[in-house]
């Protein structure tokens, strides 16, 4: 969808005030409740009759769709695409599309432990020019251009486990770290290297930088705790730290995503700026608590309460209200500001109700009353 196909403009009315919301956790903007991020990406496409396929092929028009749906929902106005972690194809990897989900890879770079040891890490001028920033440069471009008080420079990597789980088979890369553990760890800290580069590419062009790190793969559902911390947490957080010391932050929100019942208290040591936010998705299976995130994180960073993606897919609007409501409850006032969210993006096929659900429960209960 071209630009004229859109709405003339945001309302600006609108704009004002949801700014406001959204910027109280990090200046002095006072607001009077917080704000809602479901981490809306290829289900804005689904309100103007695209498909997941075609979301993520066309990034100008994807970022259109995400600023727009940001006003119709009343949500964070930010124009979030998040490209970045398919890095794979920086170095050789091949994607396969489908019509209902992202992208997957399809043909993975590194087969052999020989080809992690041959592999050169590409610097910031090679990975501009590459296919990942190629999209995701279009899609921040265009928001900068046609969205400009919605545009924030965001860097998508979650962990450096992470962005190893794009470059060999899953499969392969669990048996390699159960084998030659050796080899992973020469591997995430190339990829942590990697993470440095590609900071510093955005904040080159923009000025400033909001790197996404954490865990999407490397979750107690697949790793043990220690596993995590050798192989995860202690390679992102080095990344992490040279972003910061090369200037290509201020940014960093901490994405745990999935189970983190036996690692997330490792996180209280990961380095946080004074634009730090930190959102853990699962504890024993169950959402993790807004309260005990406050009380561990509360004091350095926005913290970033989670309502379960599944029931934001499956669940009754009064089900996602009422859940969202409890987090809201106990976390409205954490020290640094709050964000209610969803425990990662939004499924494409949520139901409309659903996403409003936590917006009206934001509305009627996360009305600040100390922060």
């Amino acid at each position: 969808m071209p630009r004229e196909d859109f709405l003339p403009n945001i309302d600006e009315e609108w704009l004002a005030k949801a700014a406001t919301l959204w910027t109280t956790p990090f200046a002095d903007t006072p607001s009077d409740r917080v704000i809602v991020d479901p981490i809306l990406l290829s289900h804005a496409a689904t309100l103007f009759r695209k498909d997941t396929k075609y979301f993520w092929q066309n990034p100008d028009e994807a970022v259109r769709m995400v600023c727009n749906a940001c006003e119709i929902y009343d949500i964070t106005p930010v124009g979030h695409y998040l490209w970045g972690d398919y890095w794979g194809q920086d170095y050789g990897a091949k994607l396969k599309y489908t019509e209902k989900s992202p992208p997957v890879i399809d043909e993975y770079p590194l087969k052999e432990p020989e080809d992690v040891d041959k592999l050169e890490v590409k610097g910031p001028e090679e990975l501009k020019d590459g296919p990942t920033f190629e999209k995701h440069l279009t899609a921040l471009d265009t928001c900068l251009d046609e969205y400009p008080d919605m545009f924030a420079p965001v860097t998508q990597f979650n962990g450096a486990f992470d962005i190893a789980s794009n470059m060999v088979q899953a499969e392969q890369l669990l048996m390699w770290l159960i084998r030659e553990p050796e080899i992973v760890d020469d591997l995430v800290y190339k990829m942590a290297e990697h993470m440095v580069n590609a900071n510093k590419v955005v904040a080159d062009r923009y000025g400033m930088n909001v790197m996404i790190a954490g865990s999407v793969v490397a979750n107690g559902d697949l790793l043990n705790r220690d596993q995590i911390e050798r192989f995860n947490f202690e390679p992102t957080c080095k990344a992490v730290k040279d972003t910061l010391k090369a200037g290509a932050g201020p940014g960093v929100y901490y994405h745990l995503c999935g189970e983190h019942k036996d690692d997330w208290d490792l996180w209280t040591d990961a380095p946080m700026s004074p634009f730090t936010v930190f959102q853990i998705g699962y504890e024993d299976g169950e959402i993790f608590p807004a309260d005990k995130l406050v009380e561990n994180f509360g004091d350095k960073a926005t913290t970033l309460g989670v309502v379960d993606t599944s029931l934001v897919q499956m669940g009754s609007p009064r089900e996602v209200y009422d859940q969202a409501s409890e987090q809201l409850k106990k976390g409205k006032d954490s020290p640094r500001g709050f964000i209610l969210g969803t425990a990662c993006e939004c499924p494409t096929y949520s139901p409309v109700a659903n996403i409003h659900a936590m917006v009206r429960a934001a509305k009627d209960h996360g009305q600040y009353e100390r922060f």
